[in-house]
């Protein structure tokens, strides 16, 4: 009785602002409603798309990335961990680091990565852990890493004309092959699989353990 007597005032307060509604208003309200309510129809011409979904049992998002091990794309909140960034990811921050690394990638033909981000952008922060993985797997590869908001690169990024975050550029025998402009991680992992020799550490490990177990049947 008492949970009553405390909803009652609420629901009159309902009630009462329900029949104050003009009729017209009324219809309106039950056609939101109804509209609302209603079952959703689709447009059969729209192809539709799985879109892979971050969960506990999804971790490693098999549909695109299936020849890709789990930790490969394991969100980072699920770290217990930090995980140290590779040696080979350079953070370039003013116009004379950028000719450097530009130098060396065109005149050295040194195979490298130009990754330009921003702090504020939702993709990069999805795609940041990505290419910190993909220079982990490729250590002959220098990742250059460029937040475009550096004001030591302002100049450098209108000639460049870099208009957009994130852009993925890809630097092979001394000039640059592939750009990659937006979060598109699929196309990302499949060009460095493409242009380098990049690692996977479950076939590593599994041929590891084949020569390792080759190795103790010759000693029996």
């Amino acid at each position: 009785m008492r949970g009553k007597s405390i909803l009652r005032p609420f629901l009159t307060r309902r009630a009462f602002s329900v029949r104050s509604v003009s009729s017209s208003s009324s219809s309106r309200i039950f056609f939101n409603q109804s509209y609302l309510m209603s079952t959703p129809q689709t447009n059969s011409s729209i192809p539709k798309t799985r879109f892979p979904v971050w969960t506990p049992e999804n971790l490693n998002l098999s549909r695109p990335f299936s020849d890709s091990s789990p930790d490969f794309f394991k969100p980072s909140f699920m770290e217990t961990e930090p995980v140290p960034v590779p040696e080979n990811v350079v953070p370039v921050k003013s116009e004379e680091e950028f000719d450097a690394a530009l130098s060396k990638a065109k005149d050295e033909s040194v195979p490298a990565v130009f990754y330009f981000t921003a702090t504020w952008c939702a993709p990069c922060r999805f795609i940041g852990p990505v290419m910190d993985e993909l220079a982990r797997r490729t250590p002959e590869v220098t990742v250059y890493k460029m937040d475009i908001d550096e004001e030591g690169l302002a100049r450098k990024l209108k000639e460049l004309n870099i208009t957009a975050v994130p852009t993925v550029q890809y630097f092979k025998e001394g000039k640059q092959e592939v750009e990659v402009v937006g979060g598109d991680a699929t196309r990302i992992i499949q060009t460095m699989k493409k242009l380098y020799n990049m690692r996977d550490p479950t076939t590593d490990d599994s041929k590891q353990d084949a020569t390792s177990g080759e190795e103790v049947n010759e000693k029996n």
